[in-house]
């Protein structure tokens, strides 16, 4: 499994991915993770040159990224609520992903969508994310098999008081990704 943090700092999102990737690690399933707002990634130009021959005229991290995407039959985007939207960083890798939307490479991937807000549901942060996240794969043919949130996460470590919700949610994804 592939997990994209939409998040450069080591709070909640990064948290939650790293206990991921732990327990599957102790389950055998290979696990990586990939923060793209810690690499070297040129914002879309829009020049549309990917759509004609499936490659990115830019020369930056995406490209291995891109690779790593190509090769994983899991995927998994993990976004903290920003003012009821997915984080700048990953629309920034969604915006690259564009060469493969555009030869198909995308369809048939496995996709899980989790988002993590800081208030409670009532302000509809998580959702709002959790809907373009699953958009977007739906988009690329992707097929999304589970959606998380997780709400009341405000400090950088909130998650880590959520231990039995993470663990089901892990639970569930192993579950899902061995079917």
């Amino acid at each position: 499994m592939l997990i994209v943090v939409g998040s450069r700092r080591e709070g909640n999102s990064y948290n939650l991915a790293k206990n991921i990737q732990q327990k599957l690690d102790l389950q055998r399933i290979h696990c990586e993770i990939i923060v793209p707002g810690n690499q070297r990634i040129h914002l879309c130009t829009g020049c549309m040159d990917c759509d004609k021959n499936g490659i990115c005229d830019f020369t930056d991290d995406m490209k291995n990224n891109i690779d790593k995407i190509i090769t994983e039959e899991h995927i998994m985007f993990i976004s903290p609520a920003r003012w009821n939207l997915l984080s700048g960083d990953l629309k920034i890798f969604i915006d690259r992903l564009n060469p493969l939307y555009s030869t198909g490479k995308l369809k048939g991937k496995k996709f899980i969508a989790v988002a993590i807000g800081s208030k409670g549901k009532e302000k509809y942060s998580t959702e709002s994310v959790i809907n373009s996240l699953t958009s977007f794969a739906e988009s690329a043919g992707m097929d999304v098999i589970f959606d998380k949130e997780f709400n009341n996460c405000l400090n950088a470590k909130d998650i880590l008081h959520y231990d039995n919700e993470v663990n089901q949610f892990i639970d569930d994804v192993v579950a899902k990704i061995s079917q």
